[in-house]
């Protein structure tokens, strides 16, 4: 009879494979802290990544607009100008409509009545409807598309009146391309069209028409009563009459508060916007949510970046259509 031997080198079952120790909890605390040190290197590098990407989109906007400027410009022999006159306040943007890929909602509007109905004067429901339209083009992505509060499409790239020097930042007869009932062509740039700005960027305001205690400072706008001329001293903060949080609310409307600018203060200034209570003067800056500077549209249709430090003569050089002024560093 054959018996089985059990060979010396045979393992027994319970002892197939070594032992395997697991993660301490030291080395697990490591590992926690080196995928944490990695995120937060990575997240500002994704942060920076998808800023640049808007940023890029806010600049192709405005090349748009400078294109259809050039479109409407060979139509009519003139720019838009940056208002009907009272109480037809159509904005530039909104007669560059039909240049922008948006002739649809242009043929709904009715420019024979006010844009928006102001006291008793009655605007047509269309327009009133179309005014509601938040419209990509005319919306930087870094920033919101509507003043919080506000049911009407806003508005970040406002039209180029001057340098708001002349007769206290009037919204009529200024020094730039488009303004209050303008009349403006090519042939009247005589500073040329590689050094004179027809659209910038603004940023929307905040919605809150109390003096900036709290929140950003740079939404709000000073506004004074009625008619008041804009003149510096007027405009002093600390003596405001009242505020507005309102800026760049309709992109329909033509005036200061909406959809024209100036170039009075510096680039992204800390010193605030000023307007009045008409909107018809105003001293303001241009502002963005970029970094470091603001975008531009020149009427050579090219888009620059300006940044912040600019000098304050080249920028309000920049401003004007037929200045004569030699403009040095400018981008």
């Amino acid at each position: 009879m054959r018996t089985h031997r059990t060979s010396p080198h045979a393992r027994s079952p319970h002892h197939d494979a070594p032992s395997r120790p697991g993660f301490t909890l030291i080395e697990l605390l490591v590992v926690i802290a080196i995928i944490a040190i990695l995120v937060s290197l990575l997240l500002p590098a994704v942060q920076q990544a998808r800023e640049a990407a808007r940023r890029s989109q806010c600049k192709n906007n405005l090349k748009q607009l400078a294109l259809a400027l050039h479109n409407y410009e060979s139509t009519h022999r003139v720019f838009p100008p940056g208002s009907l006159g009272f109480p037809l306040v159509w904005s530039a943007q909104a007669q560059l409509l039909p240049y922008v890929e948006q002739a649809n909602l242009h043929d709904l509007l009715d420019f024979d009545v006010p844009p928006l109905t102001f006291g008793y004067i009655a605007a047509a429901a269309a327009n009133e409807a179309a005014a509601k339209q938040a419209l990509p083009l005319l919306l930087c992505p870094s920033d919101g598309d509507r003043v919080p509060g506000s049911e009407f499409g806003g508005l970040s790239y406002p039209a180029c009146t001057g340098a708001g020097l002349k007769n206290d930042g009037s919204a009529t007869n200024a020094t730039g391309v488009i303004y209050s009932k303008s009349a403006i062509g090519f042939r009247d740039l005589r500073d040329g069209v590689t050094h004179t700005v027809v659209f910038g960027e603004q940023l929307l305001g905040d919605g809150t028409d109390e003096p900036p205690a709290e929140g950003d400072p740079r939404r709000r706008v000073v506004e004074l009563s009625d008619g008041t001329p804009t003149t510096p001293a007027a405009c002093l903060a600390d003596a405001a009459p009242g505020w507005s949080g309102q800026r760049g609310a309709k992109w329909i409307n033509g005036h200061y508060a909406d959809a024209m600018y100036n170039h009075f203060h510096p680039p992204n200034s800390e010193q605030p916007d000023c307007h009045n209570g008409y909107h018809s003067h105003a001293l303001t800056a241009a502002r963005s949510a970029h970094e470091g500077g603001v975008q531009m549209a020149l009427c050579d249709g090219s888009v620059q970046f300006v940044s912040d430090g600019i000098a304050l003569e080249n920028w309000r050089a920049l401003a004007t259509r037929a200045g004569g002024e030699v403009v040095e560093d400018a981008f």
